[in-house]
């Protein structure tokens, strides 16, 4: 009887500790993810060009724009 008891606990520990490893990697994939994201929008806002605004004429003519202070 003690035995089947202690059988019973071996699997639930195992159960839990298997449960435990397989959540921990997990969340570290996800905070790998999460970094990678997180590297890539600081990527895209320091080094994204701004779009290059030009004014043109009726006749064609490109006009540069000169910003006002």
């Amino acid at each position: 009887m003690i035995g089947r008891k202690y059988e019973l606990a071996r699997f639930h520990s195992d159960f839990y500790r298997d449960c435990y490893y397989r959540t921990l990697r997990r969340i570290i994939v996800s905070a790998l993810i999460i970094l990678f994201l997180i590297l890539a929008i600081v990527y895209y806002v320091l080094f994204t060009v701004p779009p290059a605004y030009y004014g043109t004429a009726t006749s064609g003519q490109i006009i540069p724009m000169i910003p006002e202070p």
